[in-house]
C-alpha cells in the first residue's frame, strides 16, 4: 500500500472520528448545562412561591383577625354604632396568578381561592349591612319591632359569616402556615 495513501486514510478516519468525539462530548456538555439551566429554574419557581405563599398566609391572618374583630365588634356595638373593617383581597389579586402557576397542590389552590372568595363575600355583605343599618337607624331608635328584627337578623348573619372565614383562616394557617403565622393566630 501507498504510504501517501495510508497517512490520508489513518487522516481522514482520525478527522472524522475526532469529529464525532467532539459533537458527542459537546452534546453532553450542553445537556449538564442544560439540566442545570432547569435545576436553577425549578428553584427560582419554588423560591418564587415560597414568598408568594408567604405573603398570601400573612394576607390570611390579617383577614383571620379581623373577622374575628368584627365577630366581637358586632356582640358589643350599641344599635345606632356604625361598625368598620379593614378586610382586604389586595394581596390576593397581586400574587393569584404566580401562586396557582407554581402551586402544583390542587387542594392547596382551592382552598387559598375559596378562602379570599370568602373574604370577598363577607366584605359585600358587610357593607350590606352597614348600609342596612345606617338607612333604618332612626326607625330603630324608635322602637320598630319589626325593622329591630331584621337588624338582629341581619347581626346574626354576620356573625356567621364572621365565624366562618375566621375557622377557614385558622385551618388553612394551620395546614400551609409557618411558625410565624401560627403565633400571629395564637395557634
Amino acid at each position: 500500500m501507498n504510504p501517501l495513501l495510508a497517512e490520508f486514510i489513518v487522516n481522514t478516519v482520525a478527522g472524522i472520528v475526532g469529529v464525532f468525539v467532539g459533537v458527542w462530548l459537546a452534546l453532553i456538555t450542553e445537556r449538564h448545562r442544560e439540566e442545570r439551566r432547569e435545576t436553577q429554574r425549578k428553584e427560582e419557581r419554588a423560591a418564587q412561591f415560597g414568598r408568594a405563599r408567604h405573603t398570601v398566609l400573612g394576607s390570611v391572618v390579617k383577614n383571620t383577625s379581623e373577622a374575628t374583630r368584627l365577630r366581637n365588634r358586632i356582640d358589643e356595638r350599641k344599635s345606632f354604632e356604625i361598625i368598620n373593617t379593614d378586610l382586604e383581597v389586595a394581596v390576593w389579586n397581586a400574587v393569584q396568578s404566580e401562586f396557582m402557576e407554581a402551586c402544583h397542590d390542587i387542594d392547596e389552590r382551592v382552598r387559598f381561592a375559596q378562602f379570599f372568595d370568602g373574604v370577598r363575600g363577607l366584605q359585600a355583605y358587610f357593607e350590606f349591612h352597614r348600609d342596612l343599618q345606617l338607612s333604618i337607624a332612626g326607625a330603630v331608635d324608635d322602637d320598630d319591632p319589626e325593622l329591630a328584627i331584621i337588624l338582629k337578623d341581619a347581626d346574626q348573619r354576620l356573625r356567621d359569616l364572621s365565624d366562618e372565614q375566621r375557622l377557614n383562616g385558622v385551618l388553612l394557617v394551620t395546614d400551609f402556615g409557618e411558625p410565624v403565622h401560627k403565633r400571629l393566630l395564637g395557634l
